[in-house]
């Protein structure tokens, strides 16, 4: 397996397995006693993007390390994982 410094990974693109853009990566949540990595924090790259998944006080996304599934010269994540606001939605649809 391939490692890579954190700071590389800073504000990296974040999309769907479609191509749809979630927006760049901002911090990365590591588990202090374990050292694994549970979460990205990405910053949305649209409004509509904002409106549709669950966004902390800040308007950031907090994404879970599992739906990651790809990291090259962005990030790929399983739609399927994103924190949403609701169920019924369009923006990231196949």
């Amino acid at each position: 397996m391939a490692k890579i410094a954190a700071s590389r990974l800073r504000d990296r693109r974040v999309v769907t397995e479609q191509g749809h853009e979630i927006g760049t990566l901002f911090d990365i949540i590591v588990d202090e006693d374990t050292g694994k990595i549970m979460a990205f924090i990405v910053d949305p790259s649209t409004e509509q993007v904002k409106e549709e998944l669950i966004t902390d006080k800040n308007g950031l996304i907090l994404v879970p390390f599992g739906a990651f599934y790809a990291i090259k010269d962005y990030l790929i994540v399983d739609a399927r994982r994103l924190p949403r606001k609701t169920s019924k939605t369009n923006l990231f649809a196949r």
